[in-house]
């Protein structure tokens, strides 16, 4: 693709998610905050005199693979100016307080004079790019600069427009990285492929995240009260195809368990139609009163649910009867035995490897869940096993923030925080 057809596509792309934001919330909330992006960059960089290290996620996801690099470069380098940009509303409306960055921002759109400006104005002096996002205009003009940037926790798959006899464009974007550090082997491989040689194996640093969390999650009074001393299953970032798979187990009556329900968007409508197909009652943690003889329990407020796994006997993580499944690992590491759809789950690394090892298990409907859920449910030192086994394998594969905190330290030198 020539530099043309990518500044068509963009301007494209820019008119449809205008057109969009008409009626569609989470395009809108894009629209608006290219809007005013500039005057909230130019307020927080007027009078900033700190160097500046800039971290590119583009949503939710990323930023939770970015976070641990975010907070051990914080720890050791606490003289420097914090910067986190994102894409999607979906990241940039939950974190956009998040405490230990200086500034959270959109990033605004793509262009050439747009990457100058944003460059002149921040003048990073180490750029880390997330897992994905690969902006032509800002990587060009990094390079151009000599502004050390690179891509970590990276996984690439062989369908890729880097991998095809058409994709010279998108391979050359990828030399403007002095250093990509992707999860897993195949990923290096793929890259050497087509001669990108600055690859170190990392790992994912989701691991180290949930491991983070393992430690630091606070207990939730609200969910205490409702579980009481009753067992309960997590149902996390869960799409209407779950729901379709789960709702008939919840009406079963064949479990003791209480349910705690985690949509991945929340809309009040979508958890009115649930609720109307749910036999037993109901109830909510935000503008709701809590119901203590209630079975089910409606999360409807974000940032709760990677803390709320804590003493589940199961989860089910949502996503992979659509687009993709939610993060796996976040439940595995308190040591449910997690399920998920059998549809879209082959892409993830660390969902595949829970299966293989006997820690997760892909369903197609409701009664293959609720056959293996008792299964495993009234075998309980097969319960007991696969609980340890889970923290076991969270544990094993840490570390990937460690790796890339060594090649800043080579970079930037040693000045840890006292």
């Amino acid at each position: 693709m020539r530099v043309w057809l990518y500044i068509f596509a963009l301007f494209l792309y820019k008119q449809i998610l205008g057109i969009v934001s008409v009626f569609h919330s989470k395009a809108k909330k894009w629209n608006n905050g290219q809007k005013h992006v500039w005057d909230g960059l130019e307020s927080a960089f007027e009078n900033n005199h700190k160097p500046v290290a800039w971290f590119h996620t583009a949503s939710m996801g990323e930023f939770e693979q970015g976070k641990p690099i975010i907070d051990a470069f914080s720890n050791e380098y606490p003289d420097y100016f914090i910067l986190v940009t994102f894409f999607s509303p979906s990241g940039y409306e939950v974190r956009k307080n998040a405490p230990g960055i200086d500034y959270v921002s959109y990033l605004p759109f793509d262009g050439a004079s747009t990457s100058e400006r944003f460059l002149d104005l921040v003048n990073p002096s180490m750029v880390f790019f997330v897992k994905y996002e690969f902006w032509y205009f800002y990587l060009h003009e990094l390079k151009k600069r000599n502004i050390k940037t690179i891509l970590v926790s990276a996984i690439f798959r062989k369908n890729q427009l880097f991998f095809k006899w058409y994709g010279g464009f998108f391979r050359n974007i990828l030399t403007s990285f002095v250093q990509i550090f992707v999860q897993d082997e195949a990923s290096k491989e793929m890259l050497n492929s087509i001669d990108i040689q600055h690859i170190t194996l990392g790992g994912d640093t989701r691991f180290d995240r949930v491991l983070a969390n393992l430690r630091t999650a606070q207990p939730w009074s609200f969910m205490s009260d409702f579980i009481g001393e009753n067992e309960f299953v997590v149902l996390g970032s869960v799409w209407d195809a779950d729901m379709d798979c789960l709702i008939p187990m919840i009406n079963s009556g064949n479990f003791p368990f209480k349910w705690v329900v985690v949509p991945h968007e929340i809309n009040e409508s979508t958890l009115n139609s649930w609720e109307s197909k749910i036999q037993v009652d109901v109830c909510y943690s935000k503008g709701g009163n809590l119901d203590a003889n209630a079975k089910v329990l409606f999360v409807n407020e974000v940032g709760r649910l990677s803390s709320l796994y804590r003493g589940a006997l199961f989860a089910y993580i949502g996503g992979a009867f659509g687009g993709g499944l939610h993060n796996t690992l976040e439940a595995a590491v308190f040591g449910p035995t997690v399920f998920f759809g059998n549809k879209n789950f082959e892409k993830f690394n660390e969902a595949v490897a829970l299966v293989n090892l006997g820690l997760a298990f892909p369903v197609a409907n409701s009664q293959e869940l609720e056959e293996k859920m008792l299964e495993i449910y009234h075998s309980e030192d097969l319960l007991v096993q696969k609980q340890v086994q889970a923290r076991q394998f969270v544990a094993a594969h840490a570390g990937a923030t460690e790796c890339i905190m060594n090649y800043v330290r080579k970079n930037l030198g040693h000045p840890y925080a006292e």
